[in-house]
């Protein structure tokens, strides 16, 4: 039932993308019930006002340059399966166990390194009982054979994925392979290759990004990534020397440009837009973020491991909570 909405509504926003997409943003305030499509739709009404809208051009463009298979199930597993169904395991969790539990885990895969993807499916299996179905991956190198990656995306077919390439050249065959994921967003870096990535992604229908690592707050600059970007999406990721302060501003700059839109491009600030999603599911917010090594950091700036065979992902979250673990880990 959900897909056959979603399929008329792209055959609809292709024919006249302003009408079908405020006639949805209408009926979607009107019934939705959980707390995170009552705040979007909101957001729908009130960004698509204007007539001139950019973001008319976003949808026009996705559903032009994307497979409209892929288009829906990425949507549909992001928007019903992790951010309501999802929403709704991950609340019923946390009041149930007494910690906090994410909407999302950031996962860094590095090929032939410690974390392996028999350790990242163990993490994603865990992950969905508890009502975590959107994962971002990190790849810190690309894998010469794309088989068994692409394979974990196909095994939970009903999770979306975000996958972030490294400023590497991708081949028409690894193209080809990311491309019979439906369930996938790619994002090319912003460096030398993401051009050429972003081409061969568009011509086989992929939903695409781009991402940009920024370390300092300069408005000027961030206007020029957002004018210049090749992809409906646009994130920011701080690089790890970036100060809190210039966090903070860069934050509040594309909170102010989604929100008063010259250019046909969705911006977001990773970090920030992550917690908002969080609170706006559970009221308080959990990030977990693990290296390609293992490691996972805590707030006390201590480290555990998700490679030790006896930590499970709830074992992390209730560290990272400040929580007692039962055995071994107490």
């Amino acid at each position: 039932m959900i897909e056959a909405a979603v399929d008329r509504g792209i055959r609809e926003m292709q024919e006249d993308p302003k009408r079908s997409v405020r006639k949805l943003a209408d009926l979607g305030r009107q019934f939705s019930r959980g707390r995170f499509q009552k705040n979007f739709f909101d957001l729908s009404q009130t960004l698509l006002q204007d007539d001139n809208s950019p973001y008319y051009t976003i949808l026009s463009r996705l559903t032009r340059e994307t497979n409209h298979e892929t288009l829906k199930k990425f949507g549909v597993n992001i928007g019903y399966t992790s951010w309501t169904y999802g929403a709704s395991l991950i609340r019923s969790y946390e009041k149930e166990h007494g910690y906090d539990v994410p909407w999302t885990v950031f996962m860094h895969y590095l090929p032939d390194g410690p974390l392996g993807l028999k350790q990242i499916g163990g993490l994603i299996e865990e992950g969905r009982s508890i009502g975590i179905y959107t994962y971002f991956i990190y790849l810190e190198e690309m894998p010469e054979d794309w088989t068994e990656l692409t394979e974990l995306f196909h095994s939970f077919d009903n999770s979306a994925f975000l996958l972030f390439l490294p400023d590497r050249e991708l081949e028409d065959g690894d193209a080809d392979l990311l491309s019979g994921c439906r369930n996938l967003l790619v994002s090319a870096e912003i460096a030398s290759c993401y051009r050429e990535n972003i081409r061969l992604l568009k011509q086989r229908g992929c939903i695409v990004a781009n991402h940009y690592y920024y370390y300092s707050s300069d408005p000027e600059e961030i206007t020029r990534q957002v004018k210049d970007c090749d992809s409906p999406l646009l994130l920011f990721i701080a690089r790890d020397d970036c100060m809190p302060e210039d966090r903070r501003r860069v934050a509040d700059a594309v909170y102010d440009i989604r929100y008063h839109p010259e250019f046909p491009v969705f911006p977001v600030e990773l970090h920030s837009d992550f917690i908002r999603v969080d609170q706006i599911i559970s009221g308080r917010t959990c990030l977990l973020e693990v290296e390609a090594n293992g490691k996972v950091s805590l707030p006390d700036g201590s480290f555990l491991s998700a490679l030790d065979p006896d930590m499970t992902l709830a074992g992390l979250l209730r560290k990272i909570s400040g929580q007692p673990i039962c055995g071994e880990y107490a």
